[in-house]
């Protein structure tokens, strides 16, 4: 264990399963978001045969940029207040694994402090507020998704405390809880 932390590190493969659980609940939200707000904003292209009057497709940039910032705030919200809340996501929970500072070790009462916090929920879910941009959000996706690889796989590197970057932003551990 190395010195200043309190409990011994979380393993990456649990780091991982908790982080897959959270994305499966991510992927639902997103999905149901998605649908419903499609589904209010966006037009089909149509032809009414009795007027000859043809309906042009529309309301797609407008439902992904309702999307992307609905969604991206909604993450931000959960991880920052499951966070505040006691350091752990509900797929953290399930694996038994917290996030605590890097100093000090401990979380107080109110669970990690909000800037603890809202560095790290603002550092993994900030970068999806941006995929609404049109001509490029396909690929701000794609960057998303490499830096969340880049971002797990520094733990892999980072001695002696196994940070993600997302600790690193935070100036945060994740240990076993007891």
């Amino acid at each position: 264990m190395p010195p200043g932390v309190p409990a011994p590190l979380a393993e990456w493969w649990e780091r991982l399963v908790a982080r897959i659980i959270d994305a499966l609940l991510y992927l639902l939200i997103s999905l149901g978001l998605g649908a419903v707000i499609g589904a209010i904003f966006v037009t089909k292209a149509g032809f009414n045969m009795e007027t000859g009057v043809v309906t042009e497709p529309g309301g797609a940039l407008l439902a992904g940029l309702l999307s992307s910032l609905i969604v991206g705030a909604l993450f931000i919200g959960y991880e920052f207040l499951m966070l505040r809340r006691g350091g752990q996501t509900l797929g953290k929970l399930a694996m038994r694994i917290k996030v605590v500072p890097l100093a000090g070790g401990s979380l107080g009462p109110g669970g990690l402090a909000v800037d603890v916090a809202a560095k790290r929920a603002v550092a993994i879910f900030g970068p999806v507020l941006l995929t609404w941009i049109p001509g490029v959000g396909w690929l701000l996706g794609f960057a998303i998704y490499v830096y969340w690889i880049l971002a797990f796989v520094w733990q892999f590197v980072d001695k002696p405390y196994q940070q993600s970057l997302l600790d690193k932003v935070a100036t945060t551990v994740v240990v076993k809880a007891r």
